[in-house]
């Protein structure tokens, strides 16, 4: 959805791709001073990603990306179910990523992970005092990690999650939302 007076105008939109998760768009669009444009935009939903601590160390897991064709260090994530307010898909996603719970919620706010073409949303949650209470889902490693380790991870990148470096740069930095 476009802002009034927005500086691109949509002129015309075709479906290029559906499948049960995602659709590419292709957007012909005008700039404010007409020039001719085209966007491609993937909507796949919206999704959630939580930090979840127990004490002062942070439970992360170590998953085998496709896209990127290697493993991943990141929080809990994934996507929203129609309908299913974000808190719950949150609770949900932690349970069956990391078999994890938690009874201590905090919103920290959202983020947009690519806005020039994925129409999504992350909302992020920090989960205090998790605590597994069944496995974790196949394929992923669970760690429960000291702040150092975290901070290294960050600082060799080896956290590359967008959402997940957001939540947890936030963490650290003692940032609440709403400060900024």
């Amino acid at each position: 959805m476009q802002e009034p007076g927005a500086p691109i105008v949509t002129t015309a939109v075709s479906t290029v791709y559906t499948s049960r998760w995602w659709t590419v768009e292709e957007h012909d669009v005008a700039t404010a001073d007409g020039q001719p444009g085209l966007y491609n935009v993937l909507r796949c939903g919206d999704g959630v990603t939580v930090l979840a601590t127990a004490a002062d160390d942070y439970w992360l897991i170590r998953e085998y990306k496709y896209a990127i064709g290697r493993e991943s260090w990141q929080l809990a994530s994934g996507g929203i179910d129609d309908g299913e307010p974000p808190r719950q898909a949150a609770a949900r996603e932690l349970l069956e990523e990391t078999g994890l719970i938690a009874d201590a919620w905090e919103p920290l706010g959202l983020v947009h992970p690519y806005p020039t073409n994925i129409a999504s949303t992350v909302h992020l949650f920090h989960a205090r005092d998790a605590r597994p209470v069944q496995e974790p889902e196949p394929g992923i490693k669970l760690t429960l990690a000291p702040g150092s380790l975290v901070r290294r991870l960050i600082a060799q990148g080896e956290i590359t999650h967008a959402a997940s470096l957001v939540a947890l740069l936030l963490h650290l930095s003692d940032v609440e939302p709403g400060d900024c």
